[in-house]
């Protein structure tokens, strides 16, 4: 369980309705405090929902604790969809009776995400489509590629806020999501990369300011790197060239590694893979 921060700051004088985070399937939500007082709080639409009276350039933040779990489930619905451009999936569903809604949160990177409920359980194009071509997408959170997994479920890597009626327009929402308390991954990153930047003007530091960083990278990033490279190891090869390129800049370049990394990296765009991964026996 980790304690995190949504904030949103008024682009000009006015009331603001925002969604508060609250216990949903697949995420689990305590200790909520807000910053300031909302002038009323109510349930509408299965949404928890505050309104704020805020002047221009006003800042207000919502503090709250929360445990997120993977939701998996193989919906009748799922076979259907595979024959069919997923841009065409949520119209689908809907001809076919199906409730359609849209979900609005955020990624457990801080990055903002909308997806689909049908009938409650979560459907999600874009990461499907996105992780057909790039199975690194979702590294940064430690989770493999799964694309089937996004046809019924998701990763528990996210933070549901807001559902809507489809189709519909984006409701205003929270601006940033963070986790709170010293995060070590961000501030040994930049360690390593002002390394390599005075490595490179000539100055060799050594591989020691780059190495707890490529370790704290394996903690995070580790399991689901492996995964990804038993489906498409070629993803997995050009993380691995540049991590060796950077760690010979501080040491002995060797431009041959650097080479290596950008044939991968214009090999892996120019041909998305082509690898959709079965599924595991738990999503079957």
């Amino acid at each position: 369980m980790g304690h995190w921060v949504l904030r949103f700051r008024a682009a000009h004088a006015g009331e603001y309705l925002l969604p508060l985070p609250q216990d949903l399937p697949g995420q689990r939500v305590t200790g909520l405090a807000l910053t300031r007082k909302a002038l009323e709080t109510y349930g509408a639409q299965e949404n928890l929902l505050a309104r704020f009276p805020l002047e221009e350039g006003e800042v207000v933040e919502v503090r709250f604790r929360l445990q997120t779990a993977p939701l998996k489930a193989s919906p009748p619905w799922r076979e259907v969809l595979l024959k069919e451009p997923p841009e065409a999936w949520p119209g689908i569903l809907a001809h076919k009776g199906h409730k359609v809604e849209r979900a609005f949160g955020f990624l457990l990177s801080g990055q903002p995400h909308a997806w689909y409920l049908v009938d409650g359980l979560p459907l999600d194009p874009l990461l499907y489509q996105t992780l057909q071509e790039n199975p690194t997408h979702l590294l940064p959170l430690g989770v493999a590629p799964e694309p089937h997994l996004y046809l019924g479920g998701h990763e528990g890597k996210r933070l549901l806020l807001l559902r809507t009626p489809w189709p519909g327009g984006e409701e205003p929402l929270w601006q940033e999501l963070h986790p709170l308390g010293f995060q070590p991954l961000p501030f040994l990153r930049g360690l390593a990369f002002a390394s390599l930047g005075v490595s490179a003007l000539g100055l060799a530091t050594g591989p020691w300011f780059y190495l707890p960083y490529l370790g704290a990278l394996i903690l995070q990033q580790g399991p689901a790197l492996k995964k990804v490279f038993l489906r498409t190891p070629r993803h997995v090869l050009e993380s691995l060239f540049f991590h060796a390129f950077a760690l010979s800049v501080t040491v002995n370049p060797r431009p041959e590694l650097g080479l290596g990394y950008l044939a991968l990296f214009l090999w892996n765009r120019l041909r998305p893979s082509a690898a959709t991964p079965k599924e595991s026996p738990e999503e079957a």
